[in-house]
């Protein structure tokens, strides 16, 4: 049962071996016999995706939309990769960044000065594997006259972790997972919002959180929605039984519209624990947390706020069983077993939550400041455009550190480690044995756990 335990228990050490792939030589750190987590705070079903580990260091050097020194470039390239960025500012996509190639670390928390936002287009992951992006904003906005969400996690791909990223402004769902094949993936302290409602959408009002349609396992965890009409989230498959596999728990969910979140006819297996719920001005169903639209749903839920519900005596009641459902055809008894989360009651989590989730690093945008106050307060509105709330901040750049071997390690960071600042090769060993490449404990360090 997922109650309380943590990836941070885990000490393990690596132990390599060499996979030779028939396009040339490729090394892929395989960890055996233990796995290691992707950071000490990662937790869920993809808390092992293992990145760019051990592997080439990319660095992102302008904010163009593709060519030299780009993201897309970066994300393009193959093999195990962490990308550096030594800018910020917004990339003005002018097409969808797809990642199709494994082992990929995007360190967004690298970029000097006020951090990275993709704005016009989103980011995909399509059939790609070990993939890790952090600390990164995505706001595509209604420039572009076309159905996207802002992050989508799609066909084949495993072993995901999606941490500390504030997506919005898209005129589907904002954030998804949604495609066959899909298995173990984690989205935890992300910022969720604002996804255009009447925008570009062909079937009109459509601004939604989350749909979550695979046969996989999938966990979210300590993130905020806020300001989507609905689909916080929408878990369900298409049609594959015994269905999705979801551990939702510790999300912060605030403002919805016609409806928080529900599912509908195809299987699913729900974990709903210490969420907190907090109705606003454009909430229509304020004692509804969740509902259910199918007799092929196993539900289970706990411990759960629902602002304006008082104590809750029994945890179904803020639940909605639709189409002449009963309690005893979609209950789960006990809850689904799934990989761990350190798990807070609801109202501490929202502290935490409110406090730490989205892109807080290189530090919080406007954006973001804004929508935890409303979250506060019990301010804001549904939008349709993000012109009604200001748009895109100015994001200013920063000095870069100095680093004369460029391998993502700044040369200070090294002398105080006791590593060779002209060793170009030194960011991929482990010199503490732990299971983390000295990269990994940089970008540990920079984090500070977040």
């Amino acid at each position: 049962m997922n109650t309380v335990g943590s990836a941070r228990s885990f000490a393990a050490s690596l132990v390599f071996f060499t996979v030779w792939l028939a396009a040339g030589v490729s090394l892929v750190p395989q960890p055996l016999p233990d796995q290691v987590p992707a950071s000490p705070h990662a937790e869920g079903h993809g808390r092992y995706a293992r990145g760019g580990r051990a592997g080439a260091v990319v660095f992102v050097t302008n904010l163009d939309d593709s060519g030299p020194g780009s993201l897309r470039e970066a994300v393009r390239q193959s093999g195990p990769r962490t990308v550096v960025f030594r800018v910020s500012g917004i990339i003005q996509l002018e097409s969808p960044l797809t990642i199709t190639e494994s082992f990929l670390t995007v360190a967004g928390e690298t970029a000097p000065g006020d951090g990275i936002c993709l704005r016009r287009s989103g980011i995909g992951i399509e059939g790609a594997s070990d993939v890790i992006i952090r600390h990164l904003r995505v706001r595509p906005g209604d420039e572009v006259k076309t159905e996207q969400d802002a992050l989508n996690i799609t066909r084949g791909s495993r072993n995901i972790l999606i941490d500390h990223v504030s997506a919005s402004w898209s005129n589907d769902e904002v954030l998804s997972v949604s495609g066959p094949g899909i298995d173990n993936v984690t989205v935890q302290w992300c910022l969720i919002s604002e996804s255009l409602n009447r925008s570009h959408h062909s079937k009109g009002a459509h601004g939604y959180g989350s749909l979550i349609r695979t046969d996989g396992k999938v966990s979210f965890h300590h993130n905020i929605y806020a300001h989507n009409s609905s689909r916080n989230p929408r878990p369900g498959t298409y049609g594959n039984k015994p269905g999705l596999l979801f551990d939702f728990r510790n999300n912060v969910i605030y403002n919805w519209g016609s409806r928080a979140g529900y599912t509908a006819e195809d299987p699913a297996r729900i974990n709903y624990v210490a969420n907190y719920l907090k109705p606003g001005p454009s909430s229509q169903t304020p004692k509804v947390a969740f509902s259910v639209g199918g007799a092929t749903t196993r539900l289970f839920v706990a411990d759960n706020v629902l602002e304006g519900t008082g104590d809750l005596a029994d945890p179904w009641q803020i639940v909605r069983l639709e189409k002449e459902l009963r309690r005893d055809q979609v209950v789960a008894e006990k809850a689904f077993d799934t990989a761990l989360v350190l798990t807070q009651p609801a109202r501490e989590a929202c502290r935490s939550v409110l406090k730490g989730a989205g892109a807080v690093l290189p530090r919080r945008d406007p954006v973001d400041n804004r929508i935890i106050h409303e979250i506060e307060a019990g301010q804001g509105r549904i939008i349709d455009s993000q012109k009604e709330v200001g748009g895109w901040p100015a994001y200013k750049t920063g000095p870069v550190p100095v680093d004369k071997d460029n391998d993502g390690l700044p040369d200070a960071w090294e002398e105080l480690h006791g590593l060779d600042p002209d060793n170009p090769s030194d960011h991929a060993a482990d010199r503490d044995k732990d299971g983390y490449t000295n990269l990994e404990e940089y970008l540990q360090e920079l984090t500070g756990g977040r």
